[in-house]
């Protein structure tokens, strides 16, 4: 492009070659894209084709359609899983990245295709819903339209939310590039990892201020009542005494007093004591059958009772007294530890040295700060969204209350409405399956993951798929209980990789017992990998290249020679089926054109 003139068209194809299922298929995409401007290195496409040839038993065939074709051999919902950059990976181990580890367990199980089943039919409700509008009150159909906007509206927050969680997740990208480059330089190195541990520290204190917090809530549900009653508790208690000791409480419950209330014409209760009434009647009944136990006894009793009282206050005030000092001991250790944190970052950015691409320490430091704040702001507004969807939804729910009970009445839209309820019943009992089904498959790959990372991981940790769908690194407690530890970059990326593996692992079940599942016959698939050692040291380099053989029936890795050479190539040697180098020259040909060479392992031996 770069020779081209301006104007003129350059044509460039790519061809593959692979066998699948006994054929020999080559596919070629060819690409023509024409200059704009003298300066325009990657021109404006003008035409694309697509060609893939199938040789089988002597004889080849062009599909008509090869994108289809392709398609059937790896669908493209699991391409991400089987290419993709090494150096990204260890994102799957992140929190943040839950919702693609579900996603790629429901791609490589099928479950897409039942999620998309539950989703039509909530399209047929609505429609169906749509009918009952249109022979329904003008009131429900008003509702209905309010329902809509509310629902239109919930959507357009959800997309700017998910808009503003991608920033998030690229402003965090920049932040962990500054850490690592900060890491790296000798100048710097001792401050970064003080200050990762301090924020480490800070996290756990976090977590036990959380804890804290929890426990005073509990504490004040149970017995915040005692502060605000004690008062009536105590002018009961005195009311009663008084009472008992001025004799007004009777002593026992006699057939004299009995008498005196029905001569009285009136209950101790206030209730009137008409002659022949059933209040009457029932305090009569009570004559010749009293108990002998005084009234004052009760008194005691019930006096003794509320006087306990005021020794739960006391236990109650003092039990948070201590959860409140701790809290603020914990606080303060926070206080200190960022105070440390800030002057770590004004020592960096006092330096002036070199860090790399064309930034000095003070630059680097600086935009870390820049964009420690944005991402602050980013969590704002994320978290704001999220309130304002939380109201919509409160209020759609409302709505939808209402637009119930107005279907209710509404006798012209009762066929329509069967309907809805139909089609609503069907997808709310197939997401019942989905959701089963959903877990049990996760339930499979945690084991499934489980059992990779333990036969490649080195140290006495276990990885599995948790409960919300997160790839997690842990340790069992002596209970047999899951604790999550914190792990490095490298750690990280063994994890990722065994849940890649076991995926592989899963696609072959699917394949080789695909009758379980007609909607998924699974199959066996390759892994191709870009630049899996980039940002690991030694000891992890060679942690990931013992896994990468064992991921697939067929891995294909790129790496520079930088990232190849020592443990890499120690362990990978004797491993490699094909081996090829390619060799890019800056003035390759004699116009200056850059090239780049592809040279097999045997013109590598010899020197070619």
């Amino acid at each position: 492009m770069a020779a081209a003139d301006v104007g003129e068209s350059v044509t460039v194809a790519v061809e593959l070659e692979f066998s699948h299922e006994g054929a020999e298929y080559t596919a070629k995409r060819t690409a023509a894209f024409r200059k704009r401007t003298q300066g325009d290195y990657d021109g404006e496409i003008i035409d694309d084709d697509l060609t893939v040839a199938i040789r089988n038993d002597g004889e080849t065939r062009e599909p008509g359609n090869p994108k289809n074709t392709l398609e059937k051999v790896i669908p493209e919902r699991l391409s991400d899983l089987f290419f993709f950059d090494g150096e990204d990976i260890d994102e799957l181990s992140q929190f943040e990245n839950r919702e693609h580890v579900q996603e790629a367990i429901q791609n490589i199980m099928g479950l897409t295709i039942l999620e998309r089943a539950t989703r039509h039919l909530e399209t047929v409700a609505g429609r169906f819903e749509d009918e009952a509008a249109e022979t329904g009150s003008d009131e429900l159909a008003t509702l209905i339209e309010d329902k809509k906007e509310f629902e239109q509206s919930i959507e357009e927050l959800k997309t700017q939310r998910t808009d503003k969680q991608r920033a998030k997740k690229q402003v965090q990208e920049r932040i962990q590039y500054c850490n690592q480059q900060l890491e790296n330089l000798e100048d710097t190195k001792a401050l970064q990892q003080q200050r990762q541990k301090n924020l480490d520290s800070i996290d756990d204190l976090e977590q036990e201020v959380a804890d804290i917090e929890d426990d005073l809530r509990a504490q004040i549900n149970r017995n915040g009542f005692i502060t605000v009653g004690m008062p009536l508790i105590t002018d009961t208690a005195e009311d009663i005494n008084r009472l008992r000791e001025q004799g007004d409480l009777p002593s026992r419950l006699s057939n004299e007093y009995l008498n005196t209330l029905l001569e009285a014409h009136e209950c101790i209760c206030g209730r009137p004591l008409d002659h022949g009434t059933e209040p009457y009647g029932q305090v009569a009944s009570m004559k010749g059958d009293v108990s002998t136990d005084g009234v004052d006894q009760a008194a005691l009793r019930l006096v003794g009772g509320l006087e306990q009282f005021s020794e739960r206050k006391e236990e109650f005030s003092t039990e948070t007294a201590e959860c409140i000092a701790n809290r603020k001991e914990k606080r303060d250790e926070i206080s200190n530890l960022e105070e440390r944190n800030d002057d770590i970052s004004s020592e960096l950015q006092e330096m002036e040295t070199e860090a790399g691409d064309g930034l000095s320490i003070q630059e680097l430091e600086s935009e870390r700060a820049d964009k420690l704040a944005e991402k602050e702001n980013l969590n704002k507004e994320i978290g704001q969204l999220s309130e304002k969807i939380e109201q919509k939804q409160t209020s759609l729910d409302e709505i939808e209350e209402e637009i119930q009970q107005h279907r209710d009445k509404e006798e012209e839209a009762r066929l329509a409405r069967r309907r809805q309820y139909a089609a609503e019943r069907v997808q709310h009992d197939l997401q019942d399956s989905f959701d089963e089904l959903k877990d049990r498959v996760r339930n499979w790959s945690d084991e499934r993951v489980r059992t990779t990372f333990d036969q490649i991981a080195s140290k006495n940790y276990s990885a599995g798929i948790n409960e919300s769908f997160s790839l997690e690194i842990y340790r069992e407690d002596q209970d047999g209980n899951r604790v999550t530890t914190d792990i490095s970059t490298g750690e990280r990326q063994i994890a990722s990789l065994a849940f890649i593996g076991s995926l592989v692992k899963i696609a072959q079940d699917r394949y080789e017992n695909d009758s379980e599942y007609d909607y998924f016959t699974g199959g066996i698939y390759p892994l191709v990998m870009d630049s899996p050692f980039g940002a690991l040291d030694n000891e992890h380099r060679e942690e990931v290249s013992r896994v990468i053989p064992e991921l697939g029936s067929q891995v294909i890795v790129l790496a520079t020679d930088s990232q190849w050479e020592g443990p890499v190539a120690e362990r990978m040697s004797d491993r490699i089926e094909q081996q090829y180098w390619l060799d890019y020259q800056q003035e390759g040909d004699e116009n200056g054109r850059p090239l780049t060479h592809i040279r097999s392992e045997q013109a590598a031996m010899a020197g070619e």
